[in-house]
């Protein structure tokens, strides 16, 4: 257990809250905020991989683009891409006329 965590548990339980009602919200606020900082972190980490020394030429957009489908990786999986290709297929083919 942390020592930020044990001074919490200790007010609690001591229930002097009320005597130090500034410290415990900066506790609360603490503890939470450690927690948050893990997908940050992870985010960051996404970002270095995607922009590697063999991609410092991408421009912004593009790298932008990637590091969403990293990140939100899960949303991906999910989706069909024989339909995306059929759609594009569909889009960019050029018709041909019957002779």
């Amino acid at each position: 257990m942390s020592n930020e965590h044990f001074m919490y548990k200790t007010l609690i339980e001591k229930d002097v809250i009320s005597a130090f009602p500034n410290v415990e919200i900066a506790l609360r606020m603490y503890l939470v905020i450690m927690v948050t900082n893990c997908s940050s972190e992870r985010t960051f980490s996404r970002l270095k991989i995607i922009k590697n020394r063999l991609r410092t030429t991408m421009n912004e957009d593009r790298l932008n683009f990637l590091s969403v489908m990293s990140i939100e990786c899960d949303v991906l999986d999910n989706l069909s891409f024989d339909d995306i290709i059929d759609d594009f297929a569909e889009k960019k083919s050029r018709k041909v006329c019957n002779l």
